[in-house]
């Protein structure tokens, strides 16, 4: 249950952000792998811009474990003492990054992630 293809849907070439119905702007998956996703993208919306980027490490790649240590970089901060949860429908990393555990999973046939930053985004 704890590799990452099960809760990131379409992850090849380029990609768009989405925030609600509005298409802010656009990335790719450089890295992805079954314990390892680095997600680059960039965004212009509601008066500003920027980049919005993503690494996240699953450090015990361990198939079958539902929660384990991880490793998470939000924007160049990285938090090596994070935590994922494995539920089989949603990946949740608790993590000292973010005000809220994020949320990843699969939603039509693109990736949510919710409560990062205090948003919902969708990349597909």
């Amino acid at each position: 249950m704890a590799q990452l293809d099960p809760y990131f849907g379409h992850h090849a070439g380029n990609l768009k952000i989405y925030v609600g119905i509005f298409d802010v702007g656009k990335g790719t998956f450089p890295a992805f792998a079954q314990f390892d996703a680095t997600f680059d993208g960039s965004y212009s919306a509601f008066g500003q811009s920027g980049t919005f980027d993503i690494k996240l490490l699953l450090t015990d790649k361990d198939a079958g474990a539902t929660k384990g240590p991880c490793t998470i970089t939000l924007n160049g901060k990285t938090d090596s003492a994070a935590t994922y949860d494995a539920d089989g429908t949603t990946l949740t990393i608790t993590t000292t990054l973010n005000d809220a555990p994020i949320q990843i999973y699969r939603s039509q046939n693109g990736t949510q992630v919710d409560a990062i930053s205090g948003h919902n985004l969708w990349i597909g």
